[in-house]
């Protein structure tokens, strides 16, 4: 991939509030993961990952203002941002496809929901480390990341993004994490997200919040606001009623 289809990607995204663009070498990513989440597993001509995602509360911003101009989108979709996601990456494909470069689009929900490994993605492409809570942490944003989409083309770079090796929080930390939560289902060991997710089926205390995710001491200022929390915490628990067949 060209260097400027490489910025035109990241621009366009970039005014969609996908503050987070990392190029990452294919086959590094392939040597580090199992068979099932290799990318020739969905194209066998993958060179280039083009992982994207949002960092802090400024993509709420965006995603409002796009909802005002177009209310007949928020009307027509049982996930604002996923759908809103695909919609942003359809333009990147656009892009793509008239410009010659052979790709494939995968998320992380959805039928390729487990198709890729997207914290290791994250993590080879320097977005974060991963921490106690189960998701990568930003030495800027902390926990407030959410990685969308990763677009796998055949054609390499000459400079991809490198993990952040002298960025390690969790062993120092005080870890106000595993006090905050109210199931206890941080520990030393990590995240239970099993033991968490039956929790939440079961309480209304983590409904529309994360008390621990809250609790950390890095991007404390890049928090999500309440109303994008309340989304993020309702749709993950409404997926995991769906996956598992407890309804609502």
């Amino acid at each position: 991939m060209a260097a400027e289809i490489s910025s035109s990607v990241e621009l366009i995204l970039g005014r969609a509030g996908f503050n987070i663009i990392r190029r990452i070498n294919a086959s590094r990513y392939d040597a580090e993961v199992p068979p099932e989440r290799r990318t020739g597993r969905i194209t066998k001509n993958a060179r280039t990952v083009l992982l994207a995602g949002f960092a802090g509360k400024g993509f709420w911003a965006v995603l409002n203002d796009f909802i005002k101009d177009n209310p007949e989108f928020y009307g027509s979709t049982e996930d604002i941002i996923d759908d809103y996601t695909v919609l942003q990456f359809k333009k990147v494909g656009e892009l793509l496809y008239s410009s010659g470069v052979e790709f494939e689009t995968v998320f992380p929900f959805g039928p390729s929901y487990m198709a890729l490994d997207f914290v290791k993605l994250g993590a080879l492409g320097g977005v974060g480390v991963p921490s106690l809570l189960g998701v990568l942490i930003n030495p800027v944003y902390g926990p407030w990341i959410s990685l969308r989409g990763a677009i796998l083309t055949d054609t390499e770079l000459d400079v991809y993004d490198a993990p952040l090796d002298d960025f390690d929080p969790c062993p120092s930390c005080s870890k106000p994490c595993i006090d905050a939560c109210p199931a206890k289902t941080i520990s030393h060991e990590g995240w239970d997200y099993r033991a968490c997710l039956d929790y939440r089926h079961n309480s209304e205390d983590c409904g529309s919040s994360c008390a621990s995710r809250r609790a950390c001491p890095y991007g404390a200022e890049h928090q999500y606001g309440e109303q994008q929390l309340t989304h993020h915490q309702g749709f993950a628990l409404q997926s995991y009623r769906r996956y598992t067949g407890l309804g609502k």
